[in-house]
């Protein structure tokens, strides 16, 4: 089975140093510790220890001959999206970051495809460096989270960039980030990542149903990572309040039909609840991935649709036809 692995990560080897211009305390550094291994510094501080497939194209593609994809979709990391720093720094490193994964996708093109980011605190500049990533960097989307500083994604500041994605023709692939209410998660500091980031991206997809962003920009194409996060589980109940309360019927599709218009990938870490959202949302609308290049326990791809019971052809939409639909591969 061919598999394009449609959710990973990159980092770079090393930073380039801060422009003088910028005062940002929390660019990034990387030290290195040995020839495979090294650790990322914010603002003195070890953030994390990385190991150099994240950003060595060859041994990279050893790791996807070893795990069987043919082709992985790469993107920044999220602490990378760097909405948090100054605008200077943040459209400074951003663009640092969408060369790095056109230089990976360049030195592989059969093996890698790539989406770019943007420093979305400022939607004119974020505008100008998705038009750069199109037309110079040649990159068919954009990694962006899920909230830029505690503003939703779905607000009307953002339509500029959702407007300018549709025209380019490139997908806007959404990453839950820094979610709120950390503070009630009790228990180790990897809490919020694992129970507040996939209700992060469960309330913008609520948030992008309820402001019609595809009444707006019908043409756009929004992925969701983590398989969409929570909504999943709450789209019955929000297509019941929305059938039975009319101030909830803004828009006149019910939320259930409306978020079968966006795509979601598979790194749900479980065959049964992954089989539960293509029954919601139909096998066209799910993309295979891995959160890569690290394996964080996610099935071989080939594994966990063997585990759903998807019949064949869903099983093959799901590991590469819908993905090349997306990357312009071929067309529909």
């Amino acid at each position: 089975m061919k598999v394009i692995d449609f959710h990973t990560h990159v980092v770079p080897g090393r930073y380039p140093e801060r422009p003088q211009s910028c005062e940002e305390p929390n660019w990034p550094v990387m030290e290195k510790i040995d020839d495979r291994r090294s650790r990322m510094m914010i603002a003195g501080r070890v953030f994390r220890e990385f190991e150099s497939f994240y950003w060595n194209p060859r041994e990279r593609i050893a790791r996807l001959d070893e795990q069987g994809i043919a082709v992985q979709v790469i993107s920044p990391l999220p602490e990378l999206l760097s909405y948090w720093l100054a605008v200077d720094a943040a459209e400074a490193l951003t663009d640092f970051m969408s060369t790095f994964v056109a230089e990976m996708v360049e030195s592989a093109p059969t093996r890698f495809a790539g989406m770019g980011c943007v420093a979305l605190q400022d939607p004119a500049r974020a505008v100008r460096q998705l038009e750069h990533m199109r037309k110079s960097l040649g990159l068919r989307g954009v990694h962006v989270g899920s909230h830029v500083n505690g503003t939703s994604l779905a607000d009307p500041r953002f339509y500029p960039v959702f407007e300018a994605a549709e025209a380019l023709e490139m997908f806007v692939f959404v990453h839950g980030i820094k979610p709120g209410g950390a503070a009630l998660m009790l228990g180790p500091p990897l809490m919020p990542a694992v129970v507040g980031v996939p209700h992060e991206t469960a309330m913008t997809i609520s948030s992008f149903i309820m402001t019609d962003i595809l009444g707006r920009f019908p043409r756009l194409k929004l992925v969701f990572s983590h398989g969409g996060g929570t909504i999943g589980a709450v789209i019955d109940r929000f297509n019941a309040v929305w059938k039975e309360f009319e101030p909830m019927r803004v828009v006149s599709t019910p939320p259930a039909e409306y978020a079968k218009r966006f795509y979601y990938d598979t790194v749900v870490f479980g065959a049964d609840w992954l089989a539960c959202l293509v029954r919601k949302f139909g096998a066209s609308q799910v993309l295979a991935g891995t959160d890569g290049p690290v394996d964080f326990g996610q099935p071989r791809i080939a594994d966990l649709l063997e585990e759903t019971g998807l019949d064949a052809p869903d099983r093959e939409r799901i590991a590469h036809l819908n993905a090349e639909l997306l990357l312009g591969m071929y067309s529909a």
